[in-house]
């Protein structure tokens, strides 16, 4: 802590063939935060328990300090995370107790601000080097009261303490698992956060790696920081590097304190620990093999109420969130006139770095630019070869009208599959940099969404420019228009739903889901063509809830509308001569095109909104837990799948109804 309060420089942790020390200067110091919780219980709906509740802690009490490291040690299942969840304010539903920050009940909107959680998985942009990654962080959490050089001062100083200097220029995808990990956390150190959390820093990693690792959270910490971290089993040359071990079992707390008395708690309740076991070994092995145990060292320990700790230090009162901030602002861009301003670069700031962001990795994923491109203009040649020279023969009219099914049915498909794919992972890295405060959701939503339009019109301008040209359209630049507008719209729109699905599922069933929506929405798209008299009443209201009917009659109103007589062999009857007769069979006649878009612009806003709507729900901490609950109360019903999804996302029952709606 006296590190803290001097602000003194020191010697970082330096990698291979450096003996220079490194200065500090911008992340010395730091507000000194303890955090205390008491009668901490937490418990999650669960179908197969009698009541529908289990519990995963149960009542612990516990404070970890400033200027420590803390490691939460326990069997699988234990409730590490769980409680590092709580901490972090990650989790909150369910959550019952008292957390407090410095002695006073935590304020979250205050929390947030001083405190930072690196989780598990060290998810980075693959596509950026580390200096650029800094850079964009720097950007986002130093906000406008940093200079250009200010910000460029304090990447190079954390890289070098971190130690990732010598590959600054590097991208994240060619990083080992080691220096990917220092990167996620020197991203969370460019705004000085007094509090760290950690989930398993230590997975994936090496011997050498583990021990770089825990060297700099030691340092970390050192430096006046509340640093606090999860791990399954640390190794025993680390076991000693802890200053407070909490460790828990079937949500009790059986230990809390030094490393150094964990033996002899463990001799006092009657436990030897043999020496061919480390401490840490050797509890975890009690109290799985053993879990009658549990109870004997969570009522010793008084459910982590008794703290054997070492040597009190005397700190600065720390009572006062003034107080905190007139030193968090000494290396923050937030001072604490701004403890109401929720990020530090205002909403269109944030737009335009995430937006550059996105289009820098979209520029530099060559493999998927070329395999779109190559999709698109093979298919289009396919498209392009079937429905070849069709445009004007009367003969071939049906064919024509099967071209613009055709069309429509690419263009769902490929547009609204290609987010369920992807967007599920972007989803993962969101979650850590909106938690961690590094933007809105707003911003980043609209910076996803305009990034992902310039891709989508060129590949489906291709495609429709292919396809048209080919088929022998009408060389009118009106009608070339009218067409290309539709098919953008139709993409577009399908873009939308594909957001909204991959905001809420994984990629495996996003795919199910999709796949199984468009099934329905293309049976409504050309229901009752053929037979526009029959319809029934209830038919037409829900055929005007599939958007690709409004593209559809949009691709046929702007090919068959308004236009002369097609071509037609002598020896050959053609029925449908005329493009009107056509169109009023298939019950589109009197369609104004106009309305045709207006409906398809207005099924991509709602979709748009929707995919917000679920991205904001899906980033809550109510989401884990409900979808949890409800998907094994499902299961223990339904054992299928498909039937699960189909109760899940009603839309899947319709593929059943499709022979009933043709006639």
């Amino acid at each position: 802590m006296s590190g803290a309060a001097s602000g003194v420089e020191r010697e970082a942790s330096k990698p291979v063939g450096e003996t220079a020390p490194v200065k500090t200067r911008r992340i010395a110091k730091c507000a000194p935060i303890d955090i205390e919780f008491q009668d901490l219980t937490y418990a999650v709906r669960d179908a197969r328990i009698k009541g529908g509740w289990r519990k995963l802690l149960r009542g612990i009490n516990g404070i970890f300090k400033s200027g420590e490291l803390t490691a939460i040690l326990g069997p699988s299942g234990a409730g590490k995370s769980t409680l590092l969840n709580i901490l972090a304010g990650y989790v909150s539903a369910g959550v019952r107790g008292t957390i407090k920050m410095n002695d006073r009940p935590r304020d979250m909107k205050i929390f947030n601000k001083l405190s930072s959680y690196i989780m598990q998985d060290d998810i980075v942009q693959p596509r950026l080097s580390v200096k650029e990654a800094m850079m964009i962080a720097a950007h986002l959490k130093l906000g406008l009261k940093c200079t250009e050089r200010e910000k460029l001062v304090n990447v190079e100083e954390i890289c070098k303490l971190l130690g990732l200097q010598s590959c600054m220029e590097t991208r994240s995808e060619y990083l080992s698992g080691g220096q990917r990990k220092r990167l996620a956390v020197a991203l969370e150190l460019l705004n000085n956060p007094p509090v760290i959390f950690l989930d398993e820093p230590t997975t994936g990693l090496d011997n050498y790696a583990i021990k770089q690792c825990m060297d700099l959270l030691y340092d970390i910490s050192k430096e006046g920081r509340t640093v606090v971290c999860t791990i399954h089993q640390p190794p025993t040359s680390l076991f000693q590097k802890f200053d407070q071990v909490y460790v828990l079992a079937n949500g009790y707390c059986v230990y809390n304190g030094s490393p150094s008395k964990l033996v002899t708690f463990l001799s006092n309740v009657q436990f030897t620990c043999p020496l061919s076991y480390t401490p840490a070994e050797f509890i975890i092995e009690v109290v799985t093999q053993y879990p009658e145990t549990i109870g004997i060292l969570s009522t010793h320990s008084h459910n982590g109420r008794v703290n054997l700790a070492a040597e009190k230090v005397n700190i600065p009162d720390r009572s006062s969130i003034q107080y905190q901030y007139e030193i968090y602002q000494e290396t923050t861009a937030m001072g604490v006139s701004d403890m109401n301003v929720e990020f530090p670069l205002p909403l269109w700031g944030q737009f335009v770095i995430l937006l550059k962001r996105m289009f820098l990795q979209i520029s530099r994923n060559k493999t998927a630019l070329f395999i779109q491109f190559i999709l698109h203009f093979i298919s289009a040649l396919l498209f392009g070869g079937i429905f070849f020279g069709i445009g004007n023969n009367a003969s071939q009219i049906g064919a024509l009208f099967k071209f613009c099914i055709s069309v429509t049915v690419f263009l769902m498909y490929t547009c609204l599959m290609t987010p369920v794919l992807i967007f599920p992972s972007e989803v993962k890295l969101l979650k850590r940099e909106y938690f961690n405060r590094w933007y809105s959701l707003k911003a980043y939503y609209m910076a996803v969404t305009v990034s992902g339009i310039p891709l989508l019109i060129l590949f489906s301008m291709l495609f429709l420019v292919v396809v048209y040209f080919f088929s022998y359209q009408p060389m009118e630049i009106e009608r070339f228009i009218l067409f290309c507008i539709a098919g953008i719209s139709i993409a577009l729109c399908s873009q939308g739903l594909g957001y909204a699905i991959g905001a809420v599922c994984n990629i495996l069933t996003g795919s199910i889901i999709g796949s199984s929506t468009i099934t329905p929405l293309l049976a409504f798209a050309v229901y009752g063509m053929g037979y526009k008299d029959d319809i029934e009443n209830h038919m037409r209201i829900m055929m005007k809830l599939s958007f690709a009917r409004f593209g559809l009659v949009g691709f046929c109103t702007s090919i068959f509308d308004e236009r002369p007589q097609f071509e037609c062999n002598d020896e050959i009857y053609c029925h449908y001569i005329n493009p009107k007769d056509l169109m009023s069979d298939m019950g589109m006649e009197g369609s104004h095109y106009g309305m045709q878009i207006l409906g398809v612009v207005i099924f991509m806003l709602v979709f748009r909104a929707a995919a917000y709507l679920a991205l904001k729900y899906r980033l809550s901490s109510e989401f884990s837990t409900k979808v949890v609950h409800y998907a094994k109360k499902l299961s223990l019903r339904k054992k299928n799948i498909s039937i699960r999804w189909s109760l899940l996302f009603p839309m899947s029952f319709f593929p059943m109804f499709i022979t009933i709606f043709y006639k």
